[in-house]
């Protein structure tokens, strides 16, 4: 305890005031985004009024740790959301548009205050603590999902052996009765008689409520993005500190972590995470081959990855079916998904207004038409959304929007190739949010505004590793 006391103290050893506080309120932030994005949104106000009250006291507006490169990136994540409050101005849903442009503040506010305000104080170990703090934060929410699970698990297999008989005869027997069977829309064979269905009856839940167990009731494309975005951090860590004497045991706990939470997007059922882990691993391994030249390393990531895989293949078939089986629908021609519909009606919908969209959320009426056009009449009434941000963007701005949104996800790559070894964190969290981004609309929702942003300002002006420094040119 006294170690991480020390740790911690020495973190905030040297800071300022203003500079402390700010250092906390960024925890906060990590901490919160991933258990309460109400917390996290608070968190920004704050750092907001922290930044006000720094450039008071300081007397002093910006940020000499900037370099124009960096100025490029920020600028464009900033003229993005302009892009999208412009277009509001000739949308058909004035109010709705406003309020989307408020909540898409982040992109705005997140940059200005990495522009405005003086961070030089957050040299590369500062920012490796909260690397590891978000990665510690999902380890831990995690570990309380398995536990979680177990209790619902147990508790299930109890009420099963007490009730299992009473509960078949009593839904059988309402079936006769009734000569119909028993909740059709649902596979009560497998958990609703025994588990269920007597239980939620007595409860009075209606029957249409009543759903199948989650294992994390976070959205899962958004927790894989927070996990893989932890995943690509420990990475370049370790890699960074890989040959570090000090690092000898600390490194096996990292590799231990990244299986862990590689194991926590299997068991979340998320195929898009597990489609954006494979393109991270990917660049991961692109990047010990030719850039580290680590063949016996890389040899050996390769051999525990598929075995990895054949484990949880064999343990947890399910993920992996859902893939395998969306492919072939694909492949005959025939429908593969739900998001195929939506990304087709989506499409057919930018054709009318290609260059500069319907203006923020005034797409919806016509989007809408698109989907009883394709036969998705489930969509339209659950008010789906394309689950893809690149046509939501193209919807609500154009090819306009879109160019900027392209621009603004391609110069730190560009920046991250000319310089690999001060920017590869931006070069794999471009990876991992650039992918995701594809399966869902994430700029539709605070949960992703708020944590794009803040990883793509932070990982921008300061790419983790020990021997790189902000640069004030």
């Amino acid at each position: 305890m006294s170690t991480r006391a020390a740790f911690v103290k020495h973190l905030f050893q040297g800071l300022r005031w203003y500079e402390a506080s700010e250092y906390a309120l960024l925890m906060l932030f990590i901490v919160s985004i991933s258990i309460q994005w109400h917390i996290a949104l608070w968190c920004l106000i704050l750092l907001c009024a922290n930044t006000l009250i720094k450039i008071i006291v300081t007397r002093h507006i910006g940020n000499p740790a900037l370099n124009r490169p960096t100025r490029v990136c920020l600028g464009l994540m900033m003229l993005f959301y302009i892009v999208y409050a412009i277009s509001g101005t000739y949308s058909s849903q004035p109010d709705e548009a406003l309020s989307t442009a408020s909540m898409m503040l982040p992109l705005l506010l997140f940059p200005l205050l990495f522009i405005l305000g003086d961070t030089r104080y957050l040299h590369p170990r500062r920012i490796s603590a909260l690397a590891y703090l978000l990665a510690a934060t999902l380890t831990l929410r995690f570990i309380f999902m398995l536990i979680r699970s177990a209790f619902h698990t147990a508790d299930s297999q109890l009420f099963t052996c007490t009730t299992s008989t009473f509960a078949t005869l009593l839904v059988q027997a309402a079936s006769l009765l009734t000569q119909q069977t028993p909740f059709p829309q649902l596979d009560y064979p497998i958990f609703l008689i025994p588990i269920r269905a007597v239980a939620h009856l007595f409860n009075n839940t209606p029957i249409e409520h009543i759903k199948p167990f989650q294992f994390d009731p976070l959205h899962h494309n958004y927790l894989s993005l927070y996990i893989l975005t932890a995943i690509s951090l420990l990475y370049t860590s370790l890699v960074h500190h890989w040959q570090s004497p000090r690092w000898h045991r600390p490194r096996w706990f990292v590799l231990v972590d990244i299986l862990l939470l590689s194991l926590y997007i299997l068991l979340s059922g998320s195929r898009s995470g597990i489609v954006a882990w494979v393109f991270l691993a990917t660049a991961c391994l692109l990047h010990l081959a030719f850039s580290k030249k680590q063949w016996r390393t890389l040899g050996i990531i390769i051999a525990a990855t598929v075995l990895i895989i054949g484990i949880s293949y064999w343990a947890l078939p399910k993920p992996y079916k859902h893939i395998t089986d969306t492919a072939k629908n694909v492949l005959r021609g025939e429908q593969g998904d739900v998001r195929q519909t939506l990304w087709q009606s989506g499409l057919s919908t930018v054709k009318e207004r290609p260059l500069f969209g319907y203006g923020c959320d005034g797409y919806w009426d016509a989007l809408f038409e698109q989907y009883r056009t394709h036969d998705c009449l489930h969509a339209t009434i659950q008010q789906f959304s394309t689950h893809n941000q690149y046509l939501e963007t193209t919807l609500s701005t154009g090819i306009v929007g879109l160019a900027v949104m392209l621009a603004m996800i391609a110069m730190p790559v560009v920046l991250a190739l000319r310089r690999p070894h001060r920017n590869l964190p931006m070069l794999l969290f471009t990876v991992v949010y650039a992918t995701c981004i594809f399966f869902e609309a994430t700029f539709g929702r605070q949960m992703g505004l708020l944590f794009i942003s803040f990883w793509y300002c932070l990982i921008l002006l300061y790419p983790l590793s020990p021997n790189s420094h902000p640069s004030n040119t």
